[in-house]
């Protein structure tokens, strides 16, 4: 059975790769899910559902980014009760992190379904978009209350080292994703509803497997002298560390949003292209992904244990291993954007293939400082600092919404890509 990893001792930089490379793993199985739901969309449905999806899954990514956040933070609290070897306050963070995420997701299904029509005319949703967008919508909307179980669960293994519980949910919920993709939309006939269905379904036994896991295994922590937290401070420190990055996620997503009213403005085809470019960004974010989460558990549990230097230590370990892999991941996207868009949409859209090719040519300029601000923000708040994160999210925002509201009338839709570029200063 997979077993849990102690780093509060050990070599730093093999613990960080160890731990890293089952959340890469984990980050290429979701990118799966991605292109799995774009190749069936692109090639089944069309480039009118296509542009439909992409610009979906961005006001999809509002409520999801901002549950996926406070995950996060929950999972610093958790992390941290593990390092200090503090048992009931694990369960008792797990339990209320549970418990206040499902009731926030149950809110958030609640006001997208409702609100969704007024949401997508704020965007300056295309007419032949709308009802794709809103029948793909609805059905994500109705699964939030899975996607948070399942992160918290992930959450709750990742604070204790279990990297590869996570991933082997993953790989189970992509074999059924890719399955069901091509079932309910070639076979069942049931469009882009169909592609979120399956989305949702593979969410379910991601769940699954991490609780069966924790079912069969609990976690142990280690032994350590430190004084255990109350039930209330857990949950103030829930709080504390959870609020801030939810919101720092949600400005972020807004701030996506608003670039992509812009980009909608500019026709099927550009959005089309822009979707398609933003496929292959969240793979060349992968290797950085992977250090943010395997940098925040490493500090969290060596901040509950009180071991400072080493927190020091591992924060430039792994910013070194950030730059190295976010050089080498640029470099292939720029050689290789054309064939890489190409392979999402027929070559006869040449125009879509033309934006998504300098889309992802111009992200992958700045991969590196996006890398940094992602290890320095995932330190940061397993430090229990909260506040200077999410005052990086508030500048990405200003900085997107800058680049669209003064450069159009200059640039034109080139400043959708200046947007997208800037935001990651932030």
């Amino acid at each position: 059975m997979i077993g849990t990893m102690d780093m509060t001792k050990g070599r730093i930089a093999p613990q960080l790769i160890r731990f890293g490379v089952p959340l890469m793993l984990s980050s290429v199985l979701q990118l799966l899910y991605s292109l799995c739901d774009s190749l069936v969309v692109g090639r089944l449905i069309g480039v009118e559902a296509f542009a439909a999806v992409g610009a979906a899954s961005l006001l999809s990514w509002l409520p999801m980014s901002m549950l996926l956040g406070m995950s996060h933070g929950f999972g610093v609290t958790m992390s941290q009760r593990f390092g200090a070897g503090d048992d009931a306050g694990l369960r008792w963070a797990a339990g209320l992190s549970a418990g206040m995420g499902l009731l926030l997701a149950m809110l958030m299904s609640g006001v997208g379904i409702v609100f969704l029509p007024q949401m997508l005319a704020a965007m300056r949703t295309p007419a032949e978009m709308l009802e794709p967008e809103t029948q793909y919508l609805k059905v994500i909307f109705l699964g939030l209350g899975l996607f948070i179980l399942y992160n918290v669960a992930a959450s709750l293994l990742r604070a204790a080292g279990d990297s590869r519980t996570p991933l082997a949910a993953l790989i189970v919920s992509t074999l059924l994703n890719i399955a069901l993709d091509y079932i309910l939309v070639a076979f069942a006939g049931m469009g882009v509803s169909g592609v979120a269905l399956a989305t949702v379904l593979a969410q379910l036994v991601s769940l699954l497997v991490c609780l069966v896991r924790l079912r069969l295994r609990p976690l142990k922590t280690p032994q350590t002298e430190i004084a255990g937290m109350s039930p209330g401070a857990i949950a103030r420190q829930l709080l504390k560390l959870g609020m801030p990055p939810m919101l720092r996620d949600g400005v972020i997503a807004v701030g996506g949003l608003f670039v992509q009213s812009v980009v909608n403005g500019f026709g099927v085809a550009f959005v089309a292209g822009m979707t398609a470019a933003r496929r292959y960004f969240s793979m060349m974010e992968m290797a950085g992904g992977a250090l943010e989460g395997a940098l925040a558990t490493f500090v969290g549990q060596n901040a509950g244990a009180g071991n400072v230097d080493r927190v020091h230590s591992g924060t430039h370990t792994a910013v070194l291993l950030g730059l190295i892999s976010s050089a080498l991941t640029a470099t292939v996207a720029a050689v290789f954007a054309h064939p890489l868009i190409a392979l999402l949409v027929a070559e006869s859209n040449a125009e879509v293939v033309r934006v998504g090719v300098i889309a992802l040519r111009l992200t992958a300029l700045f991969l590196p400082s996006l890398y940094l601000l992602c290890l320095y923000r995932a330190s940061l708040q397993s430090m229990g600092d909260a506040l200077v994160p999410m005052l990086s999210g508030f500048a990405e925002m200003a900085l997107r919404i800058a680049c669209v509201v003064a450069l159009p009338p200059f640039i034109g839709a080139s400043a959708a890509y200046f947007a997208a570029l800037h935001g990651k200063l932030g």
